[in-house]
């Protein structure tokens, strides 16, 4: 089992990061807060299973999201290192109509981070359809005793921009929350 505070040699720091979607295309840019690209992603789907590689610039898989199951509705993913295939987080996606919550964890079960949207009515519009809802949608990251973290900060922008911002990190290292974060921006823009 990977170490839980690696994620593979990527450049995750204490900075904010960028996810920003590519026009009429489920493929995302990762960006540190100069603007220079770290990641590239993009929907993988074999045998039913969503799989999101993320690219360095070499075009290395840094780590990899995945679906745990065959044509996975709830949203339930494993982030794996790598190519490797043991699990270094699970995310959890709970369906409500108002909010949006996810819910990180080790694959043992320790919960890291909860990841829950701000919108109230405006969450129920975009889980009907983000065309109907043109604001952006915003997620505070918090930890299991309700310590706030950091947020995953949806733009404005005509295509789907999130920030990444983790202000502390508590027991797990910066690479793991921004890691978990990058990702659940992906997830939520598809």
């Amino acid at each position: 089992m990977p170490v839980r505070d690696e994620v593979g040699d990527l450049p995750f720091g204490d900075e904010p990061y960028t996810v920003k979607r590519k026009f009429l295309r489920e493929e995302f840019r990762v960006s540190d807060s100069d603007g220079n690209r770290i990641l590239d992603t993009g929907r993988n789907v074999s045998e039913g299973m969503a799989t999101f590689p993320f690219r360095d610039e070499d075009d290395e898989i840094a780590f990899r999201v995945r679906s745990k199951r065959l044509f996975d509705s709830a949203g339930d993913y494993v982030l794996l290192v790598g190519e490797g295939e043991e699990p270094l987080l699970t995310l959890s996606k709970e369906l409500n109509f108002r909010r949006h919550h996810w819910t990180v964890a080790f694959p043992d079960s320790e919960e890291i981070v909860e990841v829950t949207s701000r919108r109230g009515l405006i969450g129920a519009v975009n889980t009907v359809s983000q065309m109907l809802s043109p604001l952006p949608q915003t997620f505070s990251i918090d930890a299991p005793n309700g310590e706030h973290i950091g947020e995953v900060a949806g733009r404005l922008h005509p295509r789907t921009v999130y920030d990444v911002r983790i202000e502390r990190t508590r027991a797990t290292s910066q690479e793991v929350l921004s890691a978990a974060g990058v990702a659940i921006a992906v997830l939520e823009s598809v």
